[in-house]
């Protein structure tokens, strides 16, 4: 008679292999999602920062100086401009509900101003992108203009 208890060797191999090939699909796949969803966060994170710098911009215009916050020196959004006072007293980080964002590598934005006085209209342009050759976002730029 035959005992049923426990698997066979040929059993076991087989559930390795399907269990590998599962694994072999599943991995990729959740990899590139954690990558979309990191890019799809960071260029949120840019759109948030362009908007808020709008409204700065249109706060000021009803105050009669219309203007975008101060470009920083070496143009990264990092702990040393999230302390700069901007004309109205405020710091770049009391403009957003909690602090100014940074990549999902926990890394500054660049931030640039343009000021195109050609053909007689003042066109101010800024543009938020992700400097961080280490995020999934990298090059990625969002662009507000007034």
């Amino acid at each position: 008679m035959k005992n049923s208890k426990g698997f066979t060797l040929i059993e076991l191999v087989v559930t390795i292999v399907l269990v590998g090939i599962l694994l072999g699909t599943a991995i990729p796949t959740y990899n590139k999602t954690v990558i979309q969803s990191q890019i799809q966060i960071n260029k949120s994170n840019m759109t948030v920062i362009k908007k808020v710098f709008i409204q700065y911009f249109q706060d000021n215009h009803m105050t009669g100086n219309p203007h975008f916050p101060k470009q920083p020196d070496n143009n990264l959004m990092d702990s040393t401009y999230r302390e700069l006072v901007l004309s109205d007293g405020r710091t770049p980080d009391m403009l957003f509900s909690g602090q100014l964002p940074y990549n999902t590598n926990h890394n500054p934005y660049r931030y640039d101003l343009l000021i195109d006085t050609t053909n007689g209209l003042i066109t101010n342009t800024i543009i938020i992108s992700d400097t961080d050759p280490d995020s999934p976002s990298y090059q990625v730029e969002v662009i507000g203009e007034m």
